[in-house]
């Protein structure tokens, strides 16, 4: 096909120039990463996922043994990150990347909209109700627990949540467990039967960005659990949070 019949079949599709038709597969597969994330076929764009594993690679500081496997769609992806706007839905791309400016402005604020995403399936995720072990384990510690990392439940939801704070008095500062540089908040969401579906746990440190990482799970659209990191400032916007990250793993969806 010459340049000019390549030109004129490409304005069906963009009126700013020439779209090269005869790219290789092999380039645009380059832009992708492929595999089978909780079940499900996925391409994600290579751009913002960040840190992919499969199931079968080699752990933090293994050597792989052998060439790297070709993935397909079938090969089951066991982790990966990326950054997401919670506002917007926008995808963060990397330095060269469209968000990238915006990015870097708003990452540091006390009240950024970015949220960093973990997430965990294949051999990595250990089924149904994996969010409800960590919340349950979490809020009923063993009694011989430090009493930092022990709960009660407060009286007063916060943002719909059940809360739980350690209880008590330090007694050698005279000031409340709750208050220790260690402590965290513990806030809960259920479903009609109980089951824990939200588990957040939330820094109480008096610093510009108090931490909180927040877990739930995609079942079951697909067999995986998220780990979502950001500010407690922005707390209060949990369910947004939680619904366009569920938005854009499920816009991976081949």
């Amino acid at each position: 096909m010459s340049y000019i019949k390549s030109c004129l079949l490409s304005l069906a599709v963009s009126f700013g120039g020439c779209v090269d038709v005869d790219r290789p597969i092999i380039d645009i597969e380059q832009d992708i990463v492929i595999g089978d994330l909780g079940g499900v076929p996925v391409e994600m764009p290579r751009d913002s996922v960040r840190l992919v594993e499969y199931n079968g690679d080699p752990g933090w500081g293994e050597v792989r043994a052998g060439a790297i496997p070709e993935r397909t769609y079938a090969s089951k992806i066991s982790s990966f990150g990326f950054d997401v706007r919670y506002t917007d839905g926008a995808l963060y791309d990397g330095i060269v990347g469209k968000w990238s400016d915006e990015y870097e402005a708003q990452k540091n604020l006390s009240d950024s909209p970015w949220v960093s995403v973990g997430v965990n399936s294949g051999n990595r995720y250990h089924g149904r109700g994996a969010v409800h072990r960590i919340g349950d384990g979490r809020i009923n510690a063993m009694p011989d627990e430090h009493p930092v990392f022990t709960y009660a439940k407060l009286p007063e939801s916060q943002f719909g949540l059940e809360v739980y704070a350690p209880p008590g008095i330090d007694p050698k500062t005279n000031t409340p467990w709750r208050e220790d540089r260690d402590a965290e908040d513990v806030f809960i969401q259920r479903d009609d039967n109980g089951t824990i579906a939200t588990y957040i746990k939330c820094s109480n440190r008096d610093v510009e960005r108090p931490p909180c990482t927040h877990y739930f799970d995609l079942e079951p659209e697909m067999g995986l659990y998220v780990r979502v990191s950001y500010s407690r400032y922005v707390l209060k916007d949990w369910q947004r949070i939680e619904q366009v990250v569920r938005e854009a793993l499920l816009g991976f969806r081949k």
